[in-house]
């Protein structure tokens, strides 16, 4: 039982607070019968009924709210009480009225009297009365709003042990057992939820003891119970314990399907249940195994991918199996892109669309759904893509004789692929709502049907991410063509007229037209404009635009990013460009990067390359870091996705988005393994990236072109150790390691030890570049070898003997190679006192 949603005062439980409007009586009252008509001042107003303040089951035990009626009825008449809205969650009992109890409702206001008959074993108030207690008269044995009554006041006085005193009182007569009345509800709840909170055993046993006597002699269920029970345990991470009650309790109170997905999915992201099969047991247990269409697409849109494929195991395994195409699609297609070894299963296959017809000649049953005969007669008969006539499947659409999911289904079994505005206005028709509308253009986009572009999509699109359904219907219901909002001129008509004739509603519906071409047009300038910046190669402007676009959410058209892309890619075929050029096509990748536009894979590696050949190692190091936490770490409008290139994911995924227009990333989990040959990181840096980034950084920073340092300022000296040498590169690898990237230490190591054989390997270097780092080396392989394991935090190269032996065993190897590549050129083999 809840209380209304005011602030309460602090009443001391053993002290009772009397109503200065109510007389004192210093001894006992005779109760005087009550009746239905029974008046009391302040509970009754003439302008409404004055609520009673039930208890609260979530209240905690140190507020005691006693006197929060009695203050309420010294309140003037002249404050009117609204009855507050009720709560959106249907689990939570609603406020109770004082007018549903009836003939107690005098009771509510008579502490003493409720002190003595709560009082159930006569060991307190109720010692010297020599009266029978009302819950033991005959009459009253089964009276819920009495029951009811004295629960409120004991637990407003006690808490929760005031619950459990009532509860022991009805234990010892086991009368009631009313679960349909308005106060049985919150009743039954309050006193379970006391038990569970101060962790009495032997009375939660009682109360199971006492539902299966209520379900085997009279038929009733205690309420929410299973669910409350099951929460509680795998709340507080009791494992064992809901493992018992779930045997305990599924017999005769398993709540249903739908109860039972919302516990999963209210627990199953939470970490403590990750390495423990409880959630998996209570699940075998489950006599109704229908959770894949509920848990696995609910977990997945979380992002929490490897938790979907988990349960989808489970599910698979226990012939759980999607019978809804629509939700599972997203993640079905994320599993065969990245993870193509994976195995569907038929019905899995059909939700994709891949249905092979031999799968149907298995000896494992399939339940055949209606999507999933749809495309076994696409498949068998070669249906191929139909010529649409709007006009005709706009009839289809609106008729009410079948319903729209199987509309759309059949729709997508024909093949069509594209719909007009006329069947898009039957369809919006149908559903009513904003949030409807758009749920159901996202499953047309899904499943490979699109909405021929016009003014009317745009206008109907704009209303429904308003959420103003009032002109949605007034549009969806209008007497206009769709494609009147497509006529310019027509509207600058209609407009005048409109408004001398006073049909209010047209007049709104063609100046919302107005804004939304409007805002088309100002997106296409602004296009066109950065358009022009691109090509001009204006940086300062560019990014300013990109900037105002991103505050003022002006989309970016998909041909001004493969504008940028392009032209950057055909620039940097050589990996060293102008500075300027370089600047620039940073900060744009960087700018569009934050407004969640996806960046290609062979941009990022052309920038990382040009960086590190160039010498810009403070740069490089930003970009590296920036592209680790963006994959592994980044907060996109969708929590838990990182926004993808369309060119960099699998090609399995690309198919059903070819008739997408303007697309511009796709969201892929952030929880993707970065090990995965198809994660992006792994494909930005491969093993030529990392040892690039090594060999340009593991120096002091030179141009590879003159060998010259590339920043005087940044050249290695004695009193700056932190950049001596490899130092700085091992720094970045462990920085990126940590951050989630997938680095071979093996590997590493073989890298860092090509950088030894440069520095202390037999012989000299040919390149200039290496005799340079060769000369300027002031370290002893045993304190470079010392100072680059503390760096990566643990060893990570060979002890010092074995280091030794390989780099000579390999540099005479690569000594041997240069020699025979000079002779082959017609040179000599450089000697240090020529070189000196």
């Amino acid at each position: 039982m809840r209380l209304m949603g005011i602030s309460l005062r602090h009443v001391n439980p053993l002290r009772l607070v009397l109503n200065p409007r109510f007389p004192y009586r210093s001894g006992p009252r005779p109760l005087q019968p009550y009746t239905g008509h029974a008046q009391l001042i302040g509970l009754q107003h003439g302008r409404g009924t004055r609520h009673f303040l039930s208890t609260v089951a979530l209240l905690d035990d140190s507020k005691t709210p006693l006197d929060v009626f009695l203050s309420e009825l010294s309140n003037d008449l002249q404050t009117d009480q609204k009855t507050p809205p009720q709560q959106q969650n249907p689990h939570v009992p609603p406020i109770q009225e004082s007018k549903l109890f009836g003939k107690w409702r005098p009771l509510l206001t008579d502490p003493f009297r409720l002190s003595i008959e709560s009082d159930f074993a006569r060991r307190g108030p109720a010692k010297t009365w020599r009266s029978q207690l009302l819950v033991d008269r005959f009459e009253n044995r089964s009276d819920i709003a009495l029951w009811s009554a004295l629960l409120d006041y004991q637990r407003r006085v006690d808490g929760s042990r005031g619950a459990l005193n009532v509860w022991r009182g009805l234990w010892g007569r086991k009368t009631l057992y009313d679960v349909s009345s308005p106060l049985a509800c919150a009743f039954w709840e309050t006193i379970l939820d006391a038990a569970l909170r101060l962790g009495e055993g032997k009375i939660l046993t009682s109360i199971w003891v006492y539902s299966e006597w209520m379900y085997d002699v009279h038929g009733v269920k205690w309420p929410r119970l299973y669910s409350t029970i099951i929460s509680h345990f795998l709340r507080t991470h009791q494992h064992q314990q809901a493992l018992q009650w779930q045997l305990r309790l599924t017999p005769h109170f398993y709540p249903g399907t739908q109860e039972f997905a919302a516990i999963i999915k209210q627990f199953a992201t939470d970490q403590e249940f990750y390495n423990t099969p409880t959630l998996e047991s209570l699940y075998v247990v489950n006599p109704d195994r229908q959770l894949y269409d509920i848990l696995v697409p609910h977990l997945y849109n979380k992002g929490a991918a490897k938790l979907a494929a988990k349960w989808r195991r489970i599910c698979i395994l226990h012939d759980d199996v999607p019978l809804a195409s629509v939700p599972s699609r997203p993640f079905l297609r994320y599993l065969q892109g990245y993870f193509p070894h994976v195995l569907l299963h038929p019905q899995e296959s059909a939700s994709l669309g891949n249905f092979d017809p031999d799968a149907a000649e298995q000896d494992r049953p399939v339940e055949m759904s209606r999507e999933f005969v749809n495309r076994v007669h696409g498949g068998t008969f070669g249906i191929s893509v139909k010529n649409y006539n709007d006009k005709l499947g706009a009839k289809w659409l609106a008729s009410l004789w079948v319903s729209l999911d199987t509309a759309v289904s059949t729709l997508t079994a024909l093949g069509i692929e594209q719909i007009g505005p006329l069947s898009l206005q039957s369809i919006a028709l149908r559903e009513g709502t904003s949030e409807r509308v758009l749920a159901r253009i996202q499953q047309l986009r899904e499943q490979g049907i699109t909405v021929k572009e016009s003014t009317y999509l745009s206008l109907v699109l704009y209303l429904a991410r308003l959420r103003d359904d009032e002109l949605l219907l007034d549009l969806l219901n209008s007497d206009l063509h769709p494609d009147v909002f497509d006529d310019v001129g027509l509207q600058e008509q209609l407009v005048v007229s409109t408004a001398k004739q006073g049909d209010w509603r047209a007049h709104r519906l063609l100046l919302a037209t107005r804004l939304v071409v409007m805002e088309r047009s100002a997106r296409e300038a602004a296009n066109a404009l950065a358009h022009a910046h691109v090509l001009r190669k204006d940086g300062p402007r560019l990014l300013k635009l990109l900037v105002d676009m991103k505050k003022m959410k002006v989309t970016v058209s998909q041909d001004l990013t493969r504008l940028i892309f392009d032209s950057f890619v055909t620039e940097a075929k050589s990996t060293f460009f102008p500075e300027e050029s370089l600047r620039f096509y940073l900060s744009a990748c960087q700018q569009l990067a934050s407004m969640e536009i996806a960046v290609p894979v062979k941009c990022w590696r052309k920038l990382l390359f040009s960086l590190a050949r160039q010498g810009k190692i403070d740069d490089l190091e930003k970009i590296c870091v920036e592209l680790v936490d963006m994959f592994t770490t980044f907060q996109s409008s969708r929590p838990g996705f990182v926004p993808v290139h369309p060119d960099d994911i699998p090609d399995s995924m690309k198919k059903p988005l070819s008739g997408v227009e303007n697309l511009l990333s796709v969201y892929i989990p952030l929880d993707l393994p970065t090990d995965m040959p198809s994660h992006p990181l792994r494909q930005i840096f491969d093993n030529k990236m990392l040892g690039t980034i090594i060999r340009c950084s593991f120096y002091p920073q030179m141009d590879e072109r003159s060998g010259k340092p590339a920043t005087p300022a940044l050249r290695i000296r004695r009193q700056e150790p932190r950049n001596r040498y490899g130092e700085r590169a091992v720094r970045l690898m462990r920085t990126l390691y940590d951050g989630g990237l997938f680095i071979d230490r093996q590997r590493l190591a073989t890298w860092v030890k090509l950088r030894f054989i440069t520095l202390y390997g037999p012989g000299y270097p040919v390149k200039r570049i290496s005799q340079n780092v060769r000369a300027s080396n002031s370290l002893t392989m045993v304190e470079l070898k010392t100072l680059l394991d503390h760096t990566w935090g643990e060893e990570l190269l060979p002890p010092i003997e074995e280091l030794r032996r390989q780099i000579q065993t390999q540099g005479r190897k690569i000594m041997d190679e240069d020699k025979k590549y000079l002779q082959k050129m017609g040179k000599t083999t450089p000697q240090l006192r020529i070189v000196l």
